[in-house]
């Protein structure tokens, strides 16, 4: 384990680490004596490519962030009928999830947690961000007649309430596993009510 560590580079050793010391003792309680300690790397290491602790910090929430967001929107961007669209979205979502738990369980923390225990992070933002690109998407599947009309903000909370909820659940309890078949017949069942046809 330690010589894997010692061969991972120095920027994703730093944001690994301290992954597991934010999630394990908080933010505001993990020094940067004990990331770069544990990263087997100096200060001065820490501080060239970060800057601080806050710096890794946004390097790790924001680049979550980022990334989710991106891999969400390149599911959407890909043409096709809106249930292609929509399995795509739910399996990047859960997928994320199941790939990146000890991020996902960093971040609800975060989020439920008191503002003054991390830098502040504006994740209203981000989520309504996220939820209006799902529902432009939604919105041009009515244009087109491939679902009927119907309020977008109710379809809205249907899907993502139903993707939260298998995460939820499955970091809680361990089910259901975030498959990509659990994706399709979430958006398979979803998307029976909501259809033309």
């Amino acid at each position: 384990m330690a010589t894997e560590l010692a061969r991972e580079p120095s920027p994703g050793r730093i944001l690994r680490v301290a992954l597991d010391l934010f999630s394990s003792k908080g933010y505001d309680a993990a020094s940067v004596r004990e990331i770069c300690q544990a990263a087997g790397i100096t200060k001065p290491t820490l501080y060239h490519f970060y800057g601080s602790k806050e710096g890794v910090y946004r390097a790790l929430v924001d680049g979550a962030l980022q990334g989710f967001r991106q891999r969400l929107l390149d599911a959407l961007a890909i043409p096709g009928p809106i249930r292609d669209r929509l399995e795509r979205v739910a399996r990047a979502y859960l997928g994320s999830a199941r790939d990146h738990r000890q991020m996902l369980r960093f971040l609800f923390g975060l989020i439920h947690n008191p503002p003054s225990s991390a830098p502040a992070t504006d994740f209203p933002r981000f989520y309504e961000e996220l939820v209006a690109d799902v529902g432009r998407a939604i919105d041009a599947a009515v244009a087109a007649g491939e679902l009927r009309p119907a309020p977008t903000e109710i379809r809205l909370l249907v899907f993502m309430g139903a993707l939260g909820e298998a995460t939820c659940g499955s970091l809680l309890c361990g089910r259901p596993e975030l498959t990509p078949e659990l994706a399709d017949h979430l958006v398979a069942d979803i998307l029976g009510g909501w259809t033309t046809r």
